[in-house]
């Protein structure tokens, strides 16, 4: 076995064994919270009509903004992918992000590949991109909201100061970057980590990309927000949006970096430490989580596995079609030279 192979092997068990360990955590923290808080929890499963309706209207909508944000960081690469495709996009990748090992992010990357010749390596880049401007701008959002509602502090400076120092330092660097530097090396593996950098060199070098994922991003932390706030009200709070801000977005951060299935636990646990922050009981903040967590889930049964569904059919008549080219190719190539 190659070097690389074997690097990649024992890269591969080692994020089994971590994603295994994130789910022994996550679940041991669930069944605290379940023991401590089984009142607050209850009360998540009393959402009125127009509040499943309102927290309805902002999941589905959240899904709909992320298939846009696809198509434009895709339009980066010089990708078209049509709107409707890829709002069912957004809807598709909310629910493989279910899937477990990052089983979700692959088959993603496969049919971006396929069918919008998207590269892997572009598609880490798009990947990893996205999630670098969601979470900058949710640490954002948090130090801004943790200004209104709590005054000056550390922790508002913190979350203000650090994420645009990283940004900064990324819109450089991406500007700075050549491109193409690891394309004539002969590992597969370092060439694609190579177009994967360059890919993230193109997308931080443009300044009018960073604003348009700017304006989708604010978009989402809003919705997540007005979201979360609803969700305090089916629990008989009251919180304003400045609160439910701060919550949403330690929750979203969390979630984020979670290796386990849709973050499940971690966005709950962000969600109870943003609580925690603004002076709400972070029990309070867990179970409002779990209601927006639990009407995102219904619309990505009805409306998320649907699409998925259909892009994966499409997808695969797209690699049987070019199966058969390849094969009725040598075929013609023949029958012309005899």
């Amino acid at each position: 076995m190659s070097l690389a192979a074997r690097i990649g092997t024992s890269l591969r068990r080692r994020n089994r064994e971590l994603q295994w360990l994130s789910v022994v955590a996550a679940v041991a923290f669930v069944a605290w919270i379940l023991l401590t808080r089984a009142e607050d929890l209850r009360a998540a499963f009393s959402l009125t009509l127009p509040l499943f309706a309102l927290i309805s209207v902002s999941v589905v909508a959240s899904f709909l903004v992320n298939g846009i944000e696809l198509q434009v960081l895709a339009g980066r690469f010089g990708n078209r992918i049509p709107l409707g495709e890829a709002l069912l996009l957004g809807l598709m990748v909310s629910t493989l992000n279910y899937l477990p090992m990052k089983t979700g992010t692959m088959l993603n990357g496969v049919l971006m590949k396929v069918r919008y010749k998207v590269t892997f390596g572009h598609f880490g880049a798009l990947v990893t991109g996205s999630s670098v401007f969601f979470l900058w701008t949710a640490t954002v959002a948090a130090g801004l909201m943790l200004l209104v509602e709590a005054g000056s502090s550390a922790t508002a400076t913190l979350l203000l100061v650090a994420p645009n120092v990283v940004l900064g330092m990324l819109i450089v660097w991406g500007r700075l970057h050549p491109g193409g530097w690891l394309d004539g090396h002969s590992s597969r593996i370092v060439r694609f980590v190579g177009r994967a950098i360059d890919g993230l060199g193109l997308i931080f070098s443009s300044g009018r990309l960073l604003a348009i994922e700017l304006a989708i991003n604010i978009v989402l932390i809003g919705l997540n927000a007005l979201r979360i706030m609803w969700a305090f009200q089916a629990l008989s709070v009251d919180v304003s949006f400045a609160a439910a801000t701060v919550v949403t977005s330690v929750g979203v951060f969390a979630g984020r970096l979670s290796v386990i299935p849709g973050g499940i636990g971690f966005k709950e646990g962000g969600s109870a430490a943003g609580a925690g922050l603004v002076g709400i009981d972070a029990g309070l903040g867990l179970a409002a989580s779990v209601v927006e967590r639990a009407v995102s889930i219904v619309w990505l049964l009805v409306l998320g596995v649907p699409a998925t569904l259909y892009l994966q059919r499409i997808t695969g008549i797209d690699l049987a079609r070019a199966e058969e080219l390849r094969t009725v190719a040598p075929e013609v190539a023949g029958g012309e030279t005899a």
